[in-house]
């Protein structure tokens, strides 16, 4: 095949400059970013965001002289908001023994809103005794572990509360005898008082850190500690059986925080691994803008780590270079991107330049187009593409070098999505209605009842196979292929599927009765060497609409393809942690069709008129060359 002119120079006739940022959509855009952290991380945890920005020291009076009971209970449901002095404003609703017994340190059920809460009161015939039930809309929770999860909706908040007159004295003051175990609060309250963070495992094979984010008050004391117990002592239920933690099961620190320094005990641990521990460590506390310097001791010895920029070996600062070796963003620094232009493979450095004279036709036969594609993912090291033919019957891999071969590693079916984790895994979505089939799986399907007739595959716009019509394959190291059990989506068809570069997890888009849903899934592989996705969690489901595309923008958020009520379809950031809003990604530019992002790097987008656009800033977006399906690696 003839050489041919570089995609940059055959597009900047036609390049031209994404439409400017409307005001009013700057406020829109400003309006969704929560108080709750930044818009766009890096790689997870180095957020140079105020994880106390927003938060109001609030001094509630407490109860009223007189009040009764449903307004006793109202005022309370107001001041639990306050943490104040282990929250004294709370405690003080309670009789004495009540408020010396109570914990404020269970799960949190979260309501919609103070004005939306019924409450009905009952007194007893002696006058002394009260119960009071309240009813709300339950919109998410929050287990004693920090984990934060919406509720599904139509889901109502239900609880009771005993009330007794002080001292038995019928003319004393209500106060409350027995509450609920969790903490009731507003979604308000929550916004205003929590934050999440990250806490820092590995991925099974120790190769890259893996986010588990949890929702923590943020009033100004013992925030680091709070963190630092919840780290050693393990990742949250949900996360547990797709990780591994350096910190021995059951493990309980002794901490010391100064000003910008933390010490961090563990004792007990004869054979510790040293590194392992700092970077979980490290990378947890580097959201904690205070904390500038930490020291590890183990056993009573001070950890010395020598290369991590500290004022001493044995006080690393949280945010140097020493700890990016198993960045949970699992990527390098100067990694290419990808795109297709006439049935060819390209990749380029920098996605930022004026003009991409840069871009190379990648190397191989997947590379050069001897073998067309209809889908491609580049591995994580950028030696291998594997791609769907066209057809979508095969997958095939081969090196990204000149000489290399084409490798068929999956055929005989109907393939839909590919990609790449940072072991050296291909994970690809298979349709399995009518693929390979048996006579008597032919013979099942004419006892079936008319409506389960095939449909057609749900790429581009057509219809998603019915729900059970996909399979999930798994590559281990790109060869061995081991059939993935998918657990949860039994009434839902999956239409996209999308592996997170540490392997761990999984973003999933599906359908059920024409409505589409984003979910993250957690990736467990047993003693038997079985693997499954399962334990699926909904985001932003009373937010997107629509959506059509989803990529790992970093190892803690989603970018998607969506609408928010009803407008027009956009780039759109979606947090894991579940409760901060989704955020626009700038201004809709329309017709795009894929997306791709990754730590450290612009956003890229595919339209349908043959464009690649790159976001340029948090709000504008800039057509830069011809081509399609724009992506990075992973």
């Amino acid at each position: 095949m003839s050489d041919v002119a570089s995609p940059g120079r055959l597009a900047r006739a036609a390049r031209t400059a994404a439409a400017g940022a409307l005001a009013c959509v700057s406020l829109a855009a400003c309006a969704s970013v929560p108080m709750t952290g930044p818009v766009v991380p890096g790689e997870g945890g180095d957020s140079t965001g105020d994880p106390y920005g927003g938060y109001v020291r609030l001094l509630p009076a407490g109860p009223q002289p007189g009040v009764e009971p449903e307004g006793l209970i109202d005022g309370f449901l107001k001041d639990l908001g306050s943490f104040e002095e282990d929250h004294k404003a709370a405690r003080s609703y309670m009789l004495p023994e009540m408020s010396e017994d109570w914990s404020p340190d269970g799960a949190v059920r979260v309501f919609s809103d103070q004005d939306a809460v019924d409450l009905d009161s009952e007194i007893s015939t002696d006058g002394l005794s009260a119960t009071v039930r309240i009813r709300s809309n339950e919109m998410a929770s929050i287990d004693e572990s920090g984990k934060y999860v919406p509720a599904e909706t139509g889901t109502m908040l239900e609880e009771t509360f005993t009330l007794a007159r002080e001292d038995g004295d019928p003319e004393g003051e209500w106060r409350i005898r027995d509450l609920p175990d969790e903490i009731i609060l507003s979604q308000l309250d929550v916004e205003r008082t929590y934050r999440p963070f990250n806490l820092y495992y590995f991925n099974p094979t120790g190769s890259a850190l893996v986010p588990d984010p949890v929702y923590l008050p943020v009033s100004t004391d013992q925030l680091a500690e709070r963190l630092l117990r919840k780290l050693i002592g393990g990742p949250t239920d949900w996360l547990a059986p797709a990780v591994i933690s350096a910190f021995p099961e059951g493990m309980v620190p002794r901490t010391e925080i100064d000003a910008e320094r933390a010490v961090i005990n563990i004792a007990g641990v004869p054979d510790a691994d040293e590194y392992s521990m700092g970077a979980q460590i490290a990378w947890t506390l580097r959201q904690l803008p205070e904390i500038q310097e930490f020291t590890l001791k183990i056993n009573g010895e001070e950890v010395s780590f020598p290369q991590s920029d500290g004022d001493s070996s044995d006080r690393p600062r949280p945010g140097s270079d020493y700890w990016a070796r198993v960045s949970p963003g699992a990527t390098a620094s100067g990694i290419r991107a990808y795109f297709t232009h006439d049935g060819q493979l390209w990749s380029a450095a920098d996605w930022e330049a004026d003009t991409f004279d840069d871009a190379e036709r990648v190397a191989g036969p997947l590379g050069t187009g001897d073998v067309p594609l209809e889908r491609f993912a580049v591995s994580l090291d950028e030696s291998t593409v594997a791609g769907i033919t066209l057809g979508g019957s095969e997958v095939v891999t081969s090196f990204a070098s000149a000489g290399a071969e084409p490798r068929e590693v999956l055929s005989d079916g109907m393939f839909t999505e590919l990609s790449w984790d940072v072991n050296g895994n291909l994970w690809v979505v298979e349709e399995t209605r009518d693929n390979g089939r048996s006579e008597d799986d032919d013979e099942d399907d004419e006892d079936a009842p008319a409506g389960d007739e095939p449909v057609s595959t749900g790429t581009g716009g057509q219809d998603p196979p019915a729900p059970g019509d996909t399979a999930l394959w798994l590559l281990r190291d790109g060869d061995e292929v081991v059939q993935a059990e998918v657990r949860g989506l039994r009434d839902h068809s999956l239409v996209h599927f999308k592996i997170s570069r540490d392997g761990t997890r999984a973003a999933v888009v599906t359908e059920q009765d024409g409505q589409r849903s984003l979910q993250v899934g957690r990736v467990v592989e047993g003693e038997d060497g079985q693997v499954s996705v399962g334990a699926f969690i909904s985001l932003a489901d009373q937010e997107l609409e629509d959506v059509t595309g989803v990529a790992w923008r970093s190892s803690d958020q989603l970018v998607v393809l969506g609408s928010r009520d009803g407008g027009t379809t956009q780039a759109l950031f979606v947090a894991l942690d579940g409760g901060t809003p989704a955020a626009s990604a700038g201004t809709p530019v329309a017709g795009m069709v894929t997306i791709s992002g990754a730590p450290g790097q612009p956003l890229l987008a595919g339209s349908d008129d043959g464009n690649i656009w790159v976001s340029t800033d948090p709000l504008n977006w800039k057509n830069v060359v011809e081509g399609s399906s724009p992506t990075f690696p992973g």
